[in-house]
């Protein structure tokens, strides 16, 4: 049961003139009555409502008070079959407020902040409003920590990496000259740091649930670490919170929005995805959407919005209309409730990173002059007779369908027009290449048609193998390549950019697969590996859906039959109106310059005897007479293409095209049972009116949430920052700051830190800087055994932050001092060392991406922990172990546990024995004369004491004698890690002095900031 923190219960017992309802009273209620007596009509009790004013607490007060006092447990509230009950100093402070007339108040939380005056004493606002509690404690503030201890805190905080020596010696003698210009500067340079962005990207991380993998059962790889470095850049660039917030929620619905601002909306689909066959597909899009709904909640208003799921809030005024209000901000998005077998889950975009941008634009310029040369060349070409080229040598075609017995005039000879014609079987198998050449003349009715289809749509959809097959279809002039295992959601889909294949004319299309030749150690069939070529020129492609597994390595080629130019969707099927000519598909790869030498040695016959060219005729024949002086173009489009094939892939949020999804209450939160049909909307009577003018959809949601009057983003958002540097929040529940989380502990100070966010421009950096040199967070972080007793958590701020690490800066701290840490900023993620066969018997079986851990090499293995690969279901033990979250769900506080296991990780685990052993090389290396103490400094960030120096010093004597008598043992130690070991240095010394460094590695003050 949550009961008031006994600090505030004491202090409001002592006085009646500081009795304050939304800080003694409502709190009581909240966690005794209103699950009976709340706002939820439907479960309210003897018709008394107890969250609200006018229901009457004063009225009843004589009923109350003895339904609470009674010994008779029959009459006593709460009763005994709920499991509460009421202190005696609760009934008191009950007794009280009824007595003074119950009156009520609007909850904090819910009433925009306001600047309150700042109290005098103090020159940093901060410290101001903190010595005022302290001195109504009768408390003192504890003396400033040692500049070198404060500069690894801070280091710590705002980069994640501890100071090197040089910059510890370099702040000592600058804090002894200059004082507080010293610190002043100091926080400049680390707030200009570029791992700045990566230390407070972690925490985001954290509450918008990232991972690498979908979660649920196969738990397959996806691919948003785009996402992820769009955060730190963020951060870096120090981003007003306001636009972090709208860029994120609805970056796609800005004016013109950039690649950046679409990424940013990765945040709306980083939740959890379900692949596994057999779910229905509606109720798991309805989760996926329900989760959104909590993360909003969680992430930007502090509140427990999925409690309104299936009913009315229990404790808050929030209704279940008001979650589905919610709801229908969400709930247009063009996704599958199945989807993210192999890859990532629709709706995604290409996110080239910065430098494949920056190639691109430098490729897109130099053929934009290329273009200029090309249009003079062709403005002053002139027919000359030419000699067509002869097809390619070495045709070899699993099908050659030339239909010179069809109907209709052709390329070379009649043509083939749909009916029910079908080809002959082809062998095709998913790991193998596949390419198809296919003439066509296509009609304004074909907007959407099968070329060559051997996909079954008759299946009922929601079977596992529907439409499964291989397709060619031509879709509003653009070629389409479907390969799929059950369409769409799991298929193959690539289109063509730019084709602009028009009614009428003939066109030639090749289009190629390469197969897992492409990329021999991919687990998936990729869509990048597709390209496309139209009139022998390859063209740009865009992909749809990319969600084809492969089969085993010892596949068999199945036998399609292709039915030509018509499919069996719908009653009738849909058919392609216009004619086909020359089809051949082949099971081997093509080539650039094979799918330009076909396609010359059938147009150019046909161009060359045509007395009335059409312009496409005309320009087959003069891009031919061009060929060679237009290769360097032709090149530098190659090149292109290959740069964006090549670029990451990332899930973002967009809204369905044409109608929207329509939005129902669900009765009991179930997916099948629609209720009330309602609009996107927010409590307008609980935290603030719709901005006027403002769209009903995210972006309008952002706006609404960004208002500077809205009494809950700001207060949440510095709650969180103050919780990242000291521990807890002024808040403590920053999950919850609705009726059942706990009152701040610096009301007025929260309210001066949000409104003065909001006033300077939402500022992160700013804030952080202010919070960083103030006194308060400056103090020495010991703590008197009477003051630690009186206040163990340190809510009252008598004493600087002390806490263990995250987990990331555990290890990362571990790989900075020793010298092993690559500070690669951004890209993929990595795999660094972890046990063996960690997902034997937990991961599924199946070849997908992302179940197996095949262990990054070189420089990789030492990245950033932020960057190591998290997949939900197998989180790395380095991470699970010191408390990191799976990141199913939002989280925006980690539990801390101390557990004998996590020292056990410090001693044995290959990570930290490695980093052990290039300590110990460095501190040998840097500081011969004093190794140990060396390396303490490293770590602590200050000289061991002569009591430590002694146990340090003891334990490498007993260890160099051990490890003289045992070789072996020192062998074995110094190979633990693939990092090599120093030579020079003889083995059983650097043994002894690797067991030093590691129980230096494992002391509380190295884990702890």
């Amino acid at each position: 049961m949550r009961v008031l923190a006994l600090l505030f219960s004491c202090f409001c017992l002592a006085s009646a003139a500081d009795l304050d309802y939304g800080r003694d009273i409502r709190p009581i209620l909240s966690e005794n009555c209103f699950h009976c007596h709340g706002q939820d009509s439907k479960k309210r009790m003897a018709g008394l409502r107890l969250d609200e004013s006018p229901s009457g607490a004063a009225v009843h007060a004589d009923k109350i008070l003895d339904r609470i006092t009674t010994a008779n447990k029959a009459r006593q509230m709460p009763p005994a079959y709920s499991n509460r009950t009421l202190t005696s100093d609760q009934k008191a402070l009950l007794k009280r407020w009824l007595d003074e007339g119950g009156k009520y108040s609007k909850h904090w939380a819910f009433v925009p902040p306001v600047a309150p005056p700042v109290p005098s004493g103090a020159a940093n606002p901060i410290d101001a409003f903190v010595l005022r509690k302290l001195q109504a404690e009768g408390l003192k503030p504890s003396p400033a920590a040692k500049p070198a201890a404060w500069l690894r805190r801070a280091s710590l905080d705002l980069t994640g990496i501890p100071p090197t020596l040089a910059e510890i010696d370099a702040f000592e003698k600058d804090a002894a000259k200059n004082g507080d210009g010293a610190y002043a500067r100091t926080v400049d340079r680390l707030l200009a740091s570029p791992h700045y962005g990566e230390r407070m990207a972690i925490d985001w991380l954290d509450v918008a649930r990232y991972a690498d993998t979908h979660g649920f059962n196969n738990d397959s790889e996806r691919e948003m670490w785009r996402w992820r470095d769009w955060v730190i850049q963020a951060f870096n660039s120090n981003q007003r919170y306001d636009r972090f917030l709208t860029e994120q929620l609805a970056g796609d619905l800005l004016p013109n929005p950039t690649l950046e601002q679409r990424i940013a909306t990765g945040y709306g689909r980083n939740h959890v995805i379900n692949s596994e066959g057999g779910i229905i597909e509606e109720e798991y899009r309805v989760e996926y959407v329900s989760d959104r709904v909590r993360t909003l909640g969680m992430s930007w208003l502090g509140l427990t919005l999925e409690c309104a799921r299936c009913h009315d809030h229990k404790y808050d005024p929030i209704t279940q209309k008001d979650h589905y209000r919610f709801f229908a901000f969400f709930n247009n998005v063009p996704e599958f409730g199945e989807d993210g077998r192999v890859a990532n889950a629709v709706p995604m975009i290409p996110a080239p990173t910065p430098d494949q941008q920056r190639r691109i634009a430098r490729l897109q310029a130099d053929i934009a002059k290329l273009e200029q040369v090309s249009a003079r060349l062709s403005a002053g070409w002139k027919f000359k007779p030419m000699t067509p080229p002869a097809p390619p040598a070495d045709v070899t075609t699993a099908l050659n369908l030339d239909c010179n017995d069809g109907p209709a005039p052709g390329i070379q000879g009649n043509a083939c027009i749909a009916k029910d014609a079908k080809t002959p079987a082809v062998p095709i198998a998913r790991r193998n290449p596949l390419a198809f050449r296919v003439w066509l003349q296509s009609t304004a009715a074909d907007t959407d048609a099968p070329i060559l289809s051997t996909i079954d749509y008759s299946k009922n959809e929601a079977a596992v193998g529907y439409a499964s097959g291989t397709e060619l279809r031509l879709v509003n002039g653009e070629v389409e390549l479907r390969l799929s295992q059950r369409f769409p959601a799991y298929a193959l889909r690539v289109q063509s950019e730019g084709a602009r294949i028009g009614a009428g004319e003939w066109r030639h299309v090749t289009v190629v697969y390469p197969g897992v030749a492409a990329e021999p150690d991919a687990m998936r069939m990729k869509a990048a590996w597709v390209r496309m070529y139209i009139d022998g020129r390859e063209v740009p492609t865009r992909i749809l859906n990319d969600g084809a597994s492969l089969p085993s390595p010892g596949e068999k080629p199945s036998n399609q039959i292709f039915k030509l130019g018509w499919d069996n969707a719908g009653k009738s099927g849909t058919r392609f109106q216009g004619k086909l000519d020359n089809i051949q598909i082949l099971t081997r790869d093509l080539k650039p310059e094979d799918a330009a030498r076909w396609f010359e040695s059938d147009a150019l016959p046909y161009a060359l005897s045509r007395t009335q060219r059409s312009p496409v005729e005309t320009a087959w024949i003069r891009t031919y007479a061009l060929k060679d002086k237009n290769k360097p173009l032709d090149d530098l489009k190659a090149e292109l293409y290959a740069v964006r094939r090549a670029s990451p892939m990332t899930m973002v949020m967009q809204e369905l095209e044409g109608t929207p999804r329509p939005t129902h209450l669900l009765l009991r939160g179930q997916y099948n049972l629609p209720g009330e049909k309602l609009e996107p909307g927010v409590p307008e009577s609980l935290l603030g009116a719709w901005p006027a003018g403002a769209p009903k959809n995210r972006l309008g949601l952002a706006q609404w949430l960004t208002k500077p009057d809205h009494p809950l983003t700001s207060r949440v958002v510095v709650n969180r920052f103050w919780q990242q540097l000291f521990g807890q929040g002024l808040v403590k529940t920053s999950d919850n700051f609705g009726f059942q989380g706990e009152f701040p502990s610096h009301p007025e100070l929260l309210d001066w830190l949000a409104r003065d966010f909001v006033d300077n421009g939402w500022n992160v950096k700013a804030l952080m800087r202010k919070i960083v040199l103030s006194a308060t967070y400056r103090q020495d972080a010991a703590g008197s055994p009477e003051l630690t007793a009186r206040d163990p958590e340190n809510r009252l701020l008598a004493r600087g932050p002390r806490f263990r690490l995250p987990a990331e800066l555990i290890r990362d701290q571990a790989l900075a001092i020793s010298g092993l840490l690559t500070e690669k900023l951004g890209g993929p993620s990595v795999y660094p060392l972890q046990a063996e066969d960690l997902y034997k018997g937990i991961v599924v079986a199946a070849d997908y991406p992302g179940t197996k851990y095949i262990t990054s090499k070189g420089p990789d293995l030492y990245r950033r922990s932020m960057y190591t690969f998290w997949k939900r279901t197998v989180t790395h033990p380095a991470m699970t172990v010191f408390d990191a979250p799976d990141r199913e769900f939002c989280i925006v506080k980690r539990s801390t546990t101390n557990t004998p296991l996590q020292a056990l990780t410090l001693l044995n685990d290959p990570i930290y024995v490695e980093a052990a052993r290039k300590l110990a090389e460095r501190a040998l290396r840097e500081d011969a004369k004093a190794p140990i103490a060396y390396a303490f400094r490293l770590a602590t960030g200050r000289q061991p004491d002569e009591r430590e120096s002694q146990i340090l010093r003891t334990s490498y004597e007993k260890l160099l004698q051990t490890y003289e008598n045992d070789r072996r043992s020192a062998e074995a130690l110094l190979t633990v890690g693939p990092a090599p070991r120093d030579p020079k240095i003889p083995t059983a010394q650097l043994a002894a002095y690797t067991g030093v460094a590691n129980m230096i590695l494992n002391l509380d003050e190295v884990i702890t900031k």
